[in-house]
């Protein structure tokens, strides 16, 4: 009797678990062929997005991890399994272990996609990659953190290792944003000054900008030498003193050519921003120190990455040019036939009446320019260094490689803005605005 009644529900189990199963597998696939954007910038926003997601999921993941991590390890132990991948770390006795993997594995699964899209879209598939699949992308990073899960502790142990000295490649880039940053500050300010004295009669709104000027570069000078004097009395080792004073002198004399008549590209302002930067890589190399490092909030880091990136997605630095000159270029009036020409064309008068013209133009605009495709592979790029210091920022790793990386990094951002500065007068035949 029992089995007349349990075979038909076992029946009728199997097949609602099979339909409910393949439900769920047809609406994730549709799911992820969703999402498409249609334009470079759109593109760059989302990449913001899927950075915010990695990190949000490492620090969500890391600060739970003791909770859900060793029952789940527990259940594993049915089926042998549980020392397998992360479940290792219930042999240790560092109740860090669950908390740095867990960042390492969501990191390195936002490294990995990031990188995929750079290499598509070098590849010749930087349509899909830029503007396709929107919703797959974040539905990857979350398949590899999961996959991520079964691969034993050193090998990502040894991710975090590679990353806190790979780091320095994301902190020089940063540098490049946090240069041209300084530049339009400075210019931004001085084109207010200069309004302000063509519209007055007296010079009180020009005095006022400049006095702002000078305010802002006086406090920024001021907050690095200080914080470069504290440096000195912590780091007592005569190479760390010897990288402090270098770094600064070198600063120094770079703002004190950028005020010259002889460098017309220089300004104050920018130098002192280079300055306050030049401090900030130095408390991060020091972070690293393989004896005592110096303790930096996250936050401090994170908040400058992030601001950082999105001045990227937003255009500054040049990263929003391409799309620009192109609309400007396709279909304005200097493009192409004098205006009278066009207006007085047959052909063009039957276009805009059928509304062929702005088919064209639409289509034009959808497509992905190879200007487009080349900078939207050197965002992924930028975006995978920022998921490595990102991994490095939260699970940092001492050691003198990483000490010497970071290092060099300093020195690296400061010949970029030495070179900013006298470019305009070794290669006399470019023009630099």
């Amino acid at each position: 009797m029992g089995s007349l009644i349990s075979a038909p529900l076992s029946a009728a189990g199997t097949c609602l678990g099979g339909c409910f199963g393949s439900c769920v597998a047809t609406g994730c696939c549709k799911l992820a062929a969703s999402g498409s954007v249609s334009s470079a910038k759109a593109a760059r926003f989302v990449l913001i997005w899927l950075q915010v997601f990695t990190t949000a999921l490492a620090f969500l993941l890391s600060a739970t991890a003791e909770q859900w991590l060793p029952w789940t390890c527990e259940k594993l132990d049915v089926v042998g399994m549980g020392s397998v991948g992360v479940c290792s770390c219930r042999a240790d006795s560092n109740l860090q272990c669950w908390k740095e993997q867990m960042i390492l594995r969501s990191e390195a699964a936002g490294t990995a996609v990031f990188l995929a899209l750079m290499f598509m879209s070098i590849s010749g598939c930087a349509e899909g990659a830029a503007r396709s699949y929107s919703i797959a992308k974040f539905m990857a990073i979350v398949l590899l953190i999961f996959i991520s899960l079964f691969l034993p502790n050193p090998v990502l142990s040894g991710f975090g290792t590679v990353a806190t000295a790979a780091s320095a490649v994301f902190l020089v880039a940063q540098a490049v944003l946090l240069i041209d940053f300084g530049y339009t500050w400075n210019e931004l300010w001085y084109a207010n000054a200069e309004e302000a004295r063509r519209r007055e009669v007296g010079p009180k709104g020009y005095r006022m900008w400049t006095s702002a000027i000078i305010l802002a570069s006086a406090a920024l000078f001021l907050g690095s030498i200080i914080i470069s004097v504290y440096l000195l009395t912590v780091f007592q080792d005569g190479g760390e003193r010897a990288f402090n004073i270098v770094a600064m002198l070198m600063s120094f004399v770079l703002l004190l050519v950028s005020i010259t008549g002889w460098c017309e590209h220089g300004a104050l302002l920018t130098s002192c921003v280079v300055m306050a930067y030049t401090v900030w890589l130095m408390c991060e190399a020091f972070s690293v120190a393989p004896q005592q490092p110096l303790q930096l909030p996250s936050w401090a880091g994170l908040t400058l990455c992030s601001l950082s990136l999105l001045s990227t997605a937003a255009g500054a630095g040049g990263w929003g040019e391409a799309q620009a000159s192109s609309s400007s270029s396709s279909g304005g009036p200097s493009s192409g036939a004098p205006r009278s020409e066009r207006a007085d064309s047959p052909l063009a008068a039957a276009a805009a009446e059928s509304g062929q013209a702005g088919a064209a133009a639409e289509e034009a605009e959808a497509a992905l320019t190879s200007s487009e495709a080349w900078r939207f592979a050197a965002s992924c790029g930028i975006h995978a260094s920022a998921a490595i210091y990102v991994a490095s920022s939260l699970a940092p790793r001492s050691g003198h490689a990483t000490f010497g990386l970071r290092v060099t990094a300093v020195f690296l951002s400061l010949g970029l803005y030495g070179w900013s500065l006298v470019a305009p007068k070794v290669l006399k035949g470019r023009r630099f605005n």
